[in-house]
């Protein structure tokens, strides 16, 4: 790794500073750009090769975000068949592949860049494929982070950080907004200018690359995507909560353990990583965990009552194994706050109940809480007067103890007969309309067979929890509220929202959310 600034000519010198806005500026076309060109720019980009960011930022890092400002040739055909409806202008220009200098535009417009900077002459000549950040604590309020910008050209790169770099000095740039940066084979790396000589020490006793923790998270979340990010749990919450809300800011981290106890941070471990992805149908978050240490996740097999609720449902939530949940989070807080927990045993008994027994009958080994269509007109045509309870199409499904359950309603003062209900095979389902209770146990087509739950929800079969919404059912209600004219046409293209967990061992698991929009 080069530890030297290379400036145009060849001569070496120490390294340089600019202010915050720019570098945000160089972040946010990033990102921006992630979904790359259109279908016809995509051919144009096959070419890219080289490093990623991870091969040039230290290896001690908390966390890392990294964004692809080439995807592949799929990714950007995805782009442009499910984002149409954006803005006309938005759509030509992403379907013409300049998408970063219109986004460069944007940002000029908005101040977020100095005025002086030209994008076809300043930036574009250098501007690579690939960016990353990176956050390492380093024993003080204040961490370091570490942003990598792949060059196409590095001499060029260096002479528009030195223009920049000028007209902050110009300026009077507070010095705490100041930016140093330094290059390291394809990528320029800039940092605080207090923090630069710090990340590029670190950077020497080893990359992100040269981590077996990293590369193993990264191989095992398979497809990076557009965009993706790693980071390690323990060191996150070394982190002060000062540094986490600036990291927060920079895109990196975020501010997951903010504002937490350092007793409740020491519980706190693993690793867990993540890629945004594209397709034709559906943009996708899919993430991974890995080594939780004192909690042990269920891995029990549940009955998916999901899956056999009517096709034409309108929203589910669904958990697989809540009993052993509860009580393998009761294990965790009673060897951490064992006073607290008996106060509140204490509490619950006072009122009749005995934890944490009877949350285990309630979530069972298998539940599921449905919605049907024609929810919102429902509740648009309840009495004022009626003092029954209204006929909703709500259900709640749940393998358990469907006694106990029953005893547990009337503890609460809510007799059983007051809600319509019925109990097959040991799985209990309660509602408020007799109808729709039946229809959800023993309904005549599942949703477990429905193509637009199936293209939401992934390995739904497998799922220790899964949210599904129907958003065509909600259509007609949300869409005339939105008054900008491409936004709604873009959103009339979103079809269903759906989020799965999958438990794929006591301390590891996956998640992935979808948005999948509406078929040609």
């Amino acid at each position: 790794m080069s530890t030297v600034v290379e400036q145009p000519g060849g001569g070496i010198t120490e390294a340089g500073r600019g202010g915050r806005g720019w570098l945000m500026a160089g972040i946010g076309l990033g990102a921006a750009a992630l979904i790359g060109g259109g279908a016809y720019a995509a051919v144009h980009f096959l070419g890219s090769t080289g490093d990623q960011p991870d091969t040039v930022l230290p290896g001690d890092a908390a966390a890392y975000l990294r964004v692809d400002l080439d995807p592949s040739v799929g990714q950007k055909v995805a782009a442009v068949r499910f984002f149409q409806g954006l803005d006309p202008q938005a759509q030509a220009r992403l379907e013409s592949g300049e998408w970063r200098e219109y986004v460069w535009e944007k940002l000029t417009e908005d101040g977020d860049v100095p005025a002086d900077l030209d994008y076809a002459t300043d930036i574009e000549p250098w501007l690579g494929d690939r960016a990353g950040v990176a956050v390492l604590p380093n024993g003080e309020e204040e961490p370091l982070v570490a942003v990598a910008m792949q060059v196409k050209d590095g001499e060029k790169a260096l002479a528009t950080l030195d223009k920049i770099k000028a007209s902050s000095a110009a300026a009077d740039t507070p010095a705490d907004e100041q930016f140093g940066y330094y290059l390291d084979g394809d990528y320029v790396v800039l940092a605080k200018a207090d923090q630069v000589e710090q990340v590029r020490a670190a950077a020497e006793q080893g990359t992100l690359e040269d981590q077996e923790a990293f590369t193993s998270d990264m191989d095992d979340l398979g497809d990076a995507g557009v965009a993706s990010f790693w980071m390690d749990v323990a060191k996150v919450a070394e982190l002060e909560d000062v540094a986490l809300d600036e990291a927060a800011e920079l895109g990196a981290g975020g501010a997951v353990t903010s504002g937490l106890t350092d007793e409740q941070k020491a519980m706190l471990s693993g690793r867990a990583a993540g890629a945004l992805r594209l397709s034709p149908d559906a943009v996708e978050i899919h993430g991974l965990s890995h080594g939780y240490g004192g909690f042990s996740m269920p891995t029990a097999d549940g009955a998916q009552l999901v899956l056999d609720l009517p096709a034409d449902t309108a929203a589910a939530f669904s958990l697989e194994n809540g009993a052993d949940w509860v009580q393998a989070v009761w294990d965790l807080y009673s060897s951490v706050d064992e006073d607290g927990v008996d106060s509140l045993v204490e509490e619950a008994s006072a009122q009749g109940f005995t934890l944490p027994e009877d949350l285990k009958t309630v979530l069972g080994s298998s539940l599921v809480l449905s919605v049907g269509p024609g929810m919102v007109e429902a509740v648009e045509g309840m009495s004022q007067t009626e003092t029954s309870l209204p006929q909703l199409p709500v259900a709640y499904r749940v393998q358990t103890d469907a006694d106990r359950f029953s005893t547990l309603l009337q503890d609460l003062g809510l007799p059983p007969n007051e809600l319509a209900q019925r109990t097959d095979d040991g799985v209990l389902t309660l509602g408020l309309a007799q109808d729709y209770v039946d229809g959800v146990a023993a309904p005549q087509s599942r949703l477990g067979d429905d193509a637009t739950f199936g293209a939401a929800v992934a390995d739904a079969d497998e799922a220790a929890s899964v949210l599904f919404v129907n958003i065509n059912e909600y259509e007609d209600r949300y869409l005339p509220m939105v008054e900008d004219e491409d936004a709604r046409s873009a959103l009339e293209r979103l079809a269903a929202v759906g989020w799965s967990t999958e438990v794929t061992g006591a301390d590891t698991s996956r998640f992935t959310l979808r948005f999948v929009a509406d078929g040609e």
